[in-house]
């Protein structure tokens, strides 16, 4: 069930609701919060038996949004810009609609009629999971309990499957891209290896350094690529987008999130179809990413990690393949170049942001491209680990 409300400045729970000229959503002129009743109201628009007095509780897990824990049911994430969830409604709305179990069940949307502004989603209401974990917590115990000589755990081929679920899902009105796809393609992974060249300093730039030949050799096969179908795809999809959330008999149920699209592209970037291979390079890359993590917690460089992830990708890629119902969608060929712009891109996005960061993408670079040995460098070492770092 969707609502929606109407004004320039509307009132929710006796408070006043603004959009300020940066396009911030304001409450009585300050961020919503849990407790503030905001949450509470919008969710009553759209769930029937929501008491009025129903409990609050904060998310601290989106620095964009607000999401808030209403009743021990439902979560409300309240849009912290204009416009800026109304794409993952939109492909919610299309999961929901598809009958998807694949990602948290929806139970309606509140959008906004503004005077000035147009309608934009300002809530969406979903089904709370207790006890959820992403899958940076728990695909990495997963992965040093294998280090310690425990079985591999199944759900890369669990989510093979539910990405391909969606990908169906939200590819029913896929359309072949345009003629100038592959140069595009390549235009845009070309940019992503050069402003990380660019960034990268000290033992990590030069490992990048040394295996730019080979990185740039799986980028320009993006040009040589076919246009093939284009359609909304997640876009930022990696295993912290899994939620991990207790199933009877001991098991896990696997939860996709957050569909808003990749954060490093413009919103009109965001918007644009692309190919399903995207998604499925970035899980792969994250894989990766993981096992660099495990040997970080582990306190060593163990070669095992980069083993379980060689055959989390083959059971991932394999189980993607044997459900995707519309073949036509998937294009392997486009994942040599989509993962090296994306290892490149985690990269960069370290050197910029989140230097700690760093490791995990020169981890995946070193192990997945041989070095041209041009400049010294030394072996791949993992961070001290500290409970508090990333």
């Amino acid at each position: 069930m969707n609502s929606e409300i109407e004004g320039e400045r509307p009132s929710i729970a006796d408070r006043v609701l603004a959009v300020d000229p940066d396009g911030r959503i304001l409450v009585d002129g300050g961020a919503p919060a849990a407790g503030d009743g905001v949450a509470l109201a919008l969710a009553r628009r759209v769930v029937d038996d929501l008491a009025a007095g129903a409990g609050e509780q904060a998310i601290a897990v989106d620095q964009t949004n607000t999401s808030v824990v209403v009743d021990g049911r439902f979560v409300v994430k309240l849009v912290g810009r204009w416009a800026a969830a109304d794409r993952a409604a939109r492909l919610l709305q299309r999961l929901a609609e598809a009958g998807s179990d694949d990602v948290a069940r929806l139970k309606g949307r509140v959008e906004w009629r503004h005077p000035r502004l147009g309608t934009s989603t300002l809530a969406i209401v979903t089904e709370y999971l207790p006890g959820a974990e992403d899958g940076w917590t728990w695909a990495v115990d997963d992965v040093v309990a294998v280090l310690g000589g425990e079985a591999d755990p199944d759900w890369p081929a669990i989510l093979g499957t539910r990405v391909a679920h969606v990908h169906d899902a939200l590819g029913t009105d896929a359309r072949q891209a345009g003629t100038d796809a592959a140069g595009r393609r390549l235009t845009r992974a070309a940019g992503a290896l050069r402003s990380a060249v660019t960034a990268a300093e000290g033992p990590s730039g030069a490992r990048l350094r040394n295996r730019r030949t080979s990185l740039e050799r799986d980028i320009r096969s993006l040009g040589e690529t076919r246009p093939g179908f284009e359609f909304p795809i997640h876009g930022d999809l990696h295993v912290g987008q899994v939620l991990a959330s207790p199933a009877p008999a001991g098991s896990r149920r696997y939860t996709i999130i957050d569909f808003d699209g990749d954060p490093q592209l413009s919103p009109d970037e965001r918007e644009r179809p692309d190919a399903a291979a995207r998604d499925i390079a970035h899980l792969l890359v994250s894989l990766d990413l993981v096992a660099a993590v495990a040997q970080k917690r582990a306190g060593r460089v163990d070669t095992r990690a980069f083993d379980w992830a060689d055959r989390a990708r083959t059971e991932l890629l394999d189980a993607y393949r044997a459900a995707l119902g519309r073949a036509e969608l998937f294009d392997p060929g486009l994942l040599p170049g989509f993962e090296a712009e994306q290892l490149v891109a985690e990269l960069h996005y370290a050197d910029r942001f989140l230097p700690v960061w760093r490791y995990a993408p020169d981890a995946a670079i070193t192990y997945r491209h041989p070095s041209s040995n041009d400049h010294p460098e030394e072996p791949w070492t993992p961070p001290p680990f500290a409970p508090t770092s990333n």
